[in-house]
């Protein structure tokens, strides 16, 4: 039986690690592309770096652990309503992985990610044309132009969305008393705060690092190959 104490562990190392190097990443395409000039490099590079993670995270969430698949966390409109319902109260609800809300909001922040970085291969310097991303030249002028346009744009609606789920995970932190950040960083919930009272411990399957490993390997290869199809 897990006890109000207990700890279960929820969040697989991949998860955790995706998380926290995307906003690491995401945080220096942030800089070096406000910049610009000799940081530009850095952009392309965690740019890079960000798609990587993407399609890692995309593949996990088919063949990764129970709490990491878009199967267990996407519950659809009725789970969604269900729980804005609760946030107004105190106690609960109780979720082992995300939330329906957040589950939406995580695929959300992928697609919005996902469409800033690929933008980003096929955008052009307007100013000077002297930087271009890796796909640039492969299209023609006027799609390179809405790219660099939607490029430039789509970043606000990116610091948006990091900003709702900051609020959330705040909110979280303060209303209902759930350390939503400590558990992305240890992997592990309260088991009062995942399960029912004096419920048993959700049986969960970690899908191994060797998986894991593969899958990312795969991913920074079919990134490197989009990248070199530039050429």
């Amino acid at each position: 039986m897990a006890g109000k104490r207990d700890k279960i562990l929820v969040w697989d190392v991949p998860v955790r690690l995706f998380h926290w190097l995307l906003v690491i990443l995401m945080g220096v395409s942030y800089f070096s592309g406000r910049a610009g000039g000799d940081w530009m490099q850095l952009h392309f590079w965690s740019g890079y770096g960000i798609l990587t993670l993407l399609f890692f995270r995309i593949g996990w969430g088919f063949v990764g652990s129970t709490t990491a698949r878009f199967s267990t966390f996407l519950k659809g409109p009725v789970a969604a309503f269900t729980h804005v319902a609760h946030l107004f109260r105190k106690e609960g609800p109780r979720d082992v992985g995300h939330n329906p809300i957040g589950g939406a909001m995580v695929v959300v922040l992928i697609l919005a990610v996902l469409a800033q970085a690929v933008a980003g291969l096929f955008t052009s310097d307007t100013d000077t044309g002297m930087v271009n991303g890796p796909l640039a030249l492969k299209v023609a002028d006027k799609w390179v132009d809405r790219a660099t346009a939607f490029h430039a744009y789509w970043i606000n609606v990116l610091l948006i969305l990091a900003a709702v789920h900051v609020a959330a995970v705040a909110i979280y932190l303060v209303w209902k008393r759930q350390n939503l950040i400590g558990a992305m960083v240890t992997g592990r919930k309260r088991a009062d705060q995942a399960v029912e009272p004096g419920a048993p411990a959700p049986k969960l399957r970690f899908a191994s690092s060797r998986l894991a490993m593969s899958l990312l390997l795969a991913s920074a290869a079919l990134v490197y190959f989009i990248v070199r199809a530039g050429g």
